[in-house]
């Protein structure tokens, strides 16, 4: 964690100036009219990573609050959107997510409500709608013929942690860091993770769903990645992948 500090530090006034760590992330600040500045007029924080040799995510964060957006670029300038994307709201709690195609939205994207449930569904290709579901409504109808309860019981077991409840707890407990930047700059509060955990128990395709401030994010991801083994979850007799929701504070 000190390692990260001594990168923030070191940031200059430059035009896209960044300092890498052993990661591959590199680092950008910016005023508020999104200028390249000196880190004591930051307000904006953008971090770089590459993926793949045709994959760049760009991660915004409020300099010292939560995100802003994970947009996932085909190029190292990012000027074609290709990949993940996901935007949040003033109070970090995300708001959308969905892909893009050559700068285009494909496939599904879901929108989410202040619950953290998705409250809507849009299906793309190439850029244009194809169809639109409201979820809510749909839960409703679900709930009034019964369909509600048929889906759940036919799920014969739930992924767990190895130990259960209490095993699962003490290893955040045990494993878990306070970064030194949300130290320096006074953050606090609940991140939340949702991921899955594969027919292995695998903990994979971690997201955040509600985010605080870049390193106390990074250490929530970092627990619920480097976590040991879960049973996974059971339906009809095989196993099957099962997201989870894990929320973890810091304080």
């Amino acid at each position: 964690m000190k390692i990260l500090s001594v990168l923030f530090c070191c940031l200059i006034s430059m035009a896209l100036y960044a300092q890498k760590n052993k990661s591959k992330e590199s680092f950008y600040v910016y005023d508020s009219e999104w200028k390249p500045c000196e880190i004591e007029s930051a307000r904006y924080l953008c971090i770089m990573q590459k993926t793949n040799d045709s994959s760049y995510q760009w991660m915004t964060y409020h300099f010292s609050g939560p995100l802003i957006s994970i947009e996932t670029y085909r190029d190292e300038k990012a000027t074609v959107l290709n990949g993940y994307i996901s935007y949040f709201g003033m109070d970090g709690q995300i708001d959308s997510v969905g892909y893009t195609k050559n700068g285009l939205r494909d496939s599904t994207w879901y929108f989410y409500d202040d619950t953290l449930s998705v409250r809507m569904e849009k299906e793309y290709k190439n850029g244009i709608l194809v169809n639109s579901t409201d979820l809510n409504e749909k839960r409703k109808k679900e709930t009034l013929e019964g369909k509600t309860a048929a889906t759940l019981e036919s799920v014969e077991t739930e992924a767990d942690f190895k130990g259960g409840i209490s095993a699962w707890i003490k290893y955040l407990q045990n494993n878990s860091n306070y970064p030194d930047r949300a130290q320096q700059l006074g953050k606090s509060g609940t991140v939340k993770i949702i991921f899955v955990v594969d027919t292995e128990g695998k903990t994979i395709q971690l997201r955040v769903l509600k985010s605080v401030e870049y390193s106390l994010d990074k250490e929530a991801l970092r627990l619920i990645k480097e976590s040991p083994k879960w049973n996974p979850a059971f339906q009809n007799g095989r196993k099957v992948k099962a997201y989870r929701i894990q929320p973890i504070t810091f304080s």
